[in-house]
Formats: C-alpha cells, sequence, structure tokens
C-alpha cells in the first residue's frame, strides 16, 4: 500500500480519536505515531527526530514553575486579593477578574490558571449569590485570548514559535496589541449581556469577609518566593536570550531559558521538590511528543508538500485572501476539535507554502495562524483544554453549565475576536509591519 495513504489514514483515524475524548489524548497521539512505526513509514530513530525537543524542553520547564506557583497557593492568594480590593462587588470582579485571568495566561498554562480560577469564583459567586456560570465562561473566553499575546501563553504559540523561528518578543510585539484590543472589545460584549445576572441579591455578612483571608492560601511561604524568583527570571531570559547569546556568547537558548531557572528552584526547595514534580503535567508533554511523530509521517511522506501547493495555488495574486482564511479557518477548525494538532500541522503547511513564488510573508503568516487558534477554541466546550477545565469544575459542583448557554455567550464573543484578529492582520499586510 501507498505509504502516503497510510500515513493520511493513520492521522485522520488519531485526530478522530482525539476529538472523541473517549481514551486519553496522549494515549491516542502515541497509537498513532507508533502505527506509522509499525507500517514501516519510518523506523524509531526518524520517528524521534521529527520531535521539536525545544517545544518539549521550554513546556516541561515552564510547567515545573507553574506546579510550583500552583502547590505554594498562588492562584488562590492573588484571586482573594483581588477580590477584597474590589470589595466582594459582583460588578467590579465581572471586569476584573477576567483581566487577570487573561494577563496570568499570557504567561502560564491557562489550564493551571482556570483550574484555580474556575474553583475560586464559583466558591465567591455562590456566596455573593450571584450567577457564576457567565463570569467562568468570560474568565475562559479571556483566558484563551490572553493566551495568544505571548509566545508561552498558549501551545499552538509554543509549537509555531519554535517550530518556525519565532521568539517570545516576536509574539509580544505583534500579537499582543491584537489580542488586547479584542480582550478589551471581547470582556465589553460579554459584561453588556450579562449585566443583568450580575447584581448580587444580598450583602455578605461581615463574619464571611473576615473568614476569606488572602494570606491563609498560601501553603509554603518560602516555596513560593523561590517560585515567584524562578518565574521571574524565566520570563526574562524569554525576553534577552537572543541578547545573551549575541553579545555574551552564551547558549541561552529558548528551552534553557525555562529549564535552567526550574531546575535551580528545585534544587533549593530540596525535598518539596518531588511532591512538584509529581504535579507537572506529563500527559501534555507526552502528548506533544506523539503529535510532532504524527505529523512528521505526513511531511516524511510528501503529503504536507502537496497540501501547501494547492493552498498556494488557491489563494494565487490573493493574499488578503489566503490570510483572512487562514485567521476564520484556524478559528473555526480550533473551535470543534483541539487547537494543538492543528497547530502542529498548520506549522508543517505554513513552511511549505512560503516556498511558492507571490505568498505573503512567513511571519504575518504565523501571526494569523496563531490568533486564530487560539481565540477559536472559545467556541464550544472542547475547543481549547481550559474550557474543558472550567466546565468540568462546574459539573462537578453541581452545577452544569451546558453547551447551548456556553454557546451563546461564546459563540458571538469570538466571532467578535476573529473579526478584530482579522482587522489587525489586514492592517499589518497594509502597513508592512509583520
Amino acid at each position: 500500500m501507498n505509504p502516503a495513504l497510510i500515513a493520511i489514514v493513520i492521522f485522520i483515524l488519531t485526530y478522530a480519536g482525539i476529538a472523541t475524548e473517549k481514551v486519553n489524548r496522549a494515549v491516542v497521539a502515541f497509537t498513532g505515531a507508533l502505527l506509522l512505526i509499525l507500517f514501516n513509514i519510518f523506523d524509531i530513530n526518524e520517528a524521534i527526530g521529527f520531535i521539536s525537543w525545544e517545544t518539549i524542553g521550554l513546556l516541561f520547564g515552564m510547567f515545573i514553575i507553574v506546579a510550583a506557583l500552583s502547590d505554594a497557593g498562588f492562584f488562590t492568594f492573588i484571586a482573594l486579593i483581588i477580590a477584597r480590593w474590589l470589595k466582594y462587588s459582583p460588578r467590579r470582579m465581572f471586569i476584573f477578574f477576567p483581566i487577570i485571568a487573561a494577563i496570568l495566561s499570557a504567561f502560564m498554562n491557562s489550564v493551571t490558571v482556570m483550574l484555580f480560577f474556575a474553583t475560586l469564583t464559583y466558591e465567591l459567586c455562590k456566596l455573593l449569590k450571584m450567577d457564576a456560570a457567565p463570569l467562568i465562561i468570560t474568565e475562559v473566553i479571556m483566558a484563551n485570548i490572553g493566551g495568544s499575546a505571548t509566545m508561552v501563553g498558549d501551545p499552538p504559540n509554543v509549537i509555531l514559535g519554535l517550530k518556525l523561528g519565532y521568539y517570545f518578543n516576536d509574539f509580544v510585539i505583534h500579537n499582543g496589541p491584537i489580542s488586547i484590543v479584542a480582550g478589551a472589545v471581547t470582556l465589553l460584549y460579554c459584561y453588556l449581556v450579562s449585566r443583568k445576572s450580575i447584581a448580587s441579591s444580598e450583602k455578605i455578612p461581615k463574619k464571611e469577609f473576615e473568614e476569606m483571608d488572602p494570606a491563609g492560601a498560601i501553603e509554603d511561604k518560602k516555596q513560593l518566593k523561590v517560585a515567584l524568583a524562578a518565574f521571574g527570571t524565566a520570563i526574562f531570559f524569554l525576553i534577552t536570550h537572543s541578547y545573551i547569546e549575541e553579545y555574551l556568547h552564551i547558549p541561552l537558548t529558548v528551552p534553557l531559558a525555562a529549564m535552567i531557572p526550574a531546575f535551580i528552584m528545585l534544587t533549593i526547595l530540596g525535598k518539596r521538590s518531588e511532591k512538584i514534580l509529581l504535579k507537572v503535567n506529563y500527559e501534555v508533554i507526552l502528548f506533544f511528543m506523539g503529535l510532532f511523530i504524527l505529523v512528521g509521517g505526513l511531511e516524511h511522506t510528501g503529503i504536507v508538500n502537496i497540501i501547501g501547493g494547492y493552498i498556494a495555488g488557491l489563494f494565487k495574486g490573493n493574499n488578503i485572501g489566503l490570510l483572512s482564511t487562514l485567521v476564520w479557518g484556524s478559528g473555526i477548525v480550533s473551535g470543534v476539535i483541539d487547537n494543538v494538532p492543528f497547530a502542529l500541522s498548520m506549522a508543517y503547511i505554513l513552511e511549505n507554502i512560503v516556498k511558492f513564488a507571490g505568498v505573503p510573508a512567513l511571519s504575518i503568516m504565523v501571526w494569523a495562524t496563531s490568533l486564530g487558534a487560539d481565540m477559536g477554541g472559545n467556541f464550544l466546550p472542547i475547543g481549547a483544554s481550559a474550557n474543558v477545565v472550567a466546565y468540568t469544575t462546574m459539573e462537578k459542583r453541581g452545577q452544569s453549565i451546558g453547551w447551548v448557554r456556553w454557546m451563546k455567550l461564546s459563540i458571538p464573543a469570538t466571532l467578535i475576536a476573529l473579526a478584530i484578529s482579522n482587522i489587525g492582520i489586514y492592517i499589518k499586510y497594509i502597513t508592512g509591519f509583520f
């Protein structure tokens, strides 16, 4: 049988398995990768060669630091501090909680952010006699939009950036402003359509205020301080690593920028490091490794090159049409299926499209794809991992949001964010700032 056909069939079946969510996605991805080797599409050494170890290293380092912050009680502490500062006003919380979720998600895994924010938001809303669903959905929407602003904010950005040679500062400069505008307008929309359900029916007793002490959320002060120092150092290295390599001749690559502070932190924390390492999200790392091999099968058999040529021919001479298709196509597809495998597939396709004459620069195609994939994940409760976490958190507490209610708020909000992203990409294209 034709190797290309085998690779396509395995890819489609694996993609379908991931989309159904019946089996752990890391297991499905690795099963697909092993089938490629079993059917002799490539040998195991070639398969491993398709894994982007830079991506894996960056994720591993950041996951360790975020796990330490989470274990120390950082997220609960921040949320309670903000709630107290806002005097537990439902209207103020509806504005500021999503903003904080967006800011945190720009630098950390949005799954971790929403795991704690969804739980705390639910408890606070229960106390305030306020409907938690609109606020939690808005937090998720803003977390995904905020994640699009930086390379480490959302997994699709990590993949597209490191695979195609764009780094932290590039995403901040080019995606950041569009994300801020999209986030501001989207938040305004969510507030306006939800304002009737925001009002609190009762005031909180003074005793309840006193019991919600932010300081009590901190599990380990030393761990919190060390983890915050590691996080700050990692962000500093990610911003300056290219200058350090160029002027100081120190090979501070992107994965080392995250892993060096992470492992120094673990060394300082001693025995505490064992607990932190157990909380690292290894499933995501294994999932990425399996996906790299899976998509590598399409690259190895020439399928990616054929797809790239077809797209370049379809939009020949219509660069605006191609860029708009990348924004909206990425958004719609990512809203239905997981945006991580889609982003990895697109990284290979973009790498091949750029070889054809008359297409836009690779950089602006990367910004269009990443914005679409990140923001499109908001469409459905299963569009992104943060959505699933928030949705299931509510279910576990006996309050199911429901797909219809989720989509009633999320679909218009996502369309607004994608429209602003499209306008931003168009402005970039006509001004040449990309």
